[in-house]
């Protein structure tokens, strides 16, 4: 990837989180966040065929966790692994059962709960501390609704084994960890979990890395 292409990608990107951030501070204000819904409904569709574009692009939480992960790696800060217990899959699964059962539970008993705000600020808190892969992999109920549906996508971040050198530089890039090293010591990328973010692609000296058709 060029300079100037990952420049312009990478302003992008930061457009489309200030202006989330805005539109979510809005509807803070008018007591309507409760309409952020919509802008999550319309992500999980995205993720049905381009990927999960919704939590690198325009989650106001991932908004949120990036300049703190931006000033510990400047800083040198190490963050915690966290527990091995909160990297199985059925912890992640606990978690968004809690979350379905407390916004239910806050609707029947018409509590005016704004999950949405507290669990952003969880997550400000939790990147604090652990690891952001952490958080998007085990901890954001969202996350684990786009992993679902992020399954069937139809384009996503692939890597060429023809030109893959093995050199692990988007391994080491990819703030989810989602990519992983085969037999041979090439990468791959688990797409369902990828957010999109293309540092990936970005640090790939061979331009082995690409966002195409699955």
């Amino acid at each position: 990837m060029s300079e100037k292409k990952k420049y312009n990608l990478d302003r992008l990107r930061i457009v489309t989180q200030v202006i989330s951030l805005i539109i979510f501070f809005v509807l803070f204000r008018n007591n309507s966040l409760q309409r952020w819904i919509v802008f999550f409904g319309a992500g999980i569709l995205v993720s049905l065929l381009f990927g999960r574009f919704y939590c690198g692009w325009i989650c106001p939480m991932d908004a949120l966790i990036r300049p703190i992960s931006w000033l510990y790696k400047k800083l040198g800060i190490k963050r915690f692994k966290g527990p091995d217990f909160m990297r199985q899959s059925w912890f992640r699964w606990l978690i968004l059962t809690a979350f379905v059962g407390l916004m239910i539970i806050s609707r029947r008993m018409n509590f005016n709960l704004n999950i949405i705000l507290y669990l952003s600020f969880a997550a400000v808190i939790f990147s604090l501390f652990f690891e952001e892969a952490l958080w998007h992999k085990s901890v954001c109920p969202f996350g684990t609704i786009l992993s679902l549906s992020g399954r069937v996508s139809k384009y996503g971040l692939q890597v060429d084994k023809d030109k893959c050198v093995s050199c692990g530089n988007c391994e080491r890039v990819c703030t989810n960890n989602t990519i992983i090293v085969d037999q041979n010591r090439k990468r791959e990328i688990i797409n369902n979990d990828c957010l999109l973010c293309f540092k990936c692609e970005e640090s790939c000296p061979t331009q082995a890395i690409s966002y195409q058709k699955l």
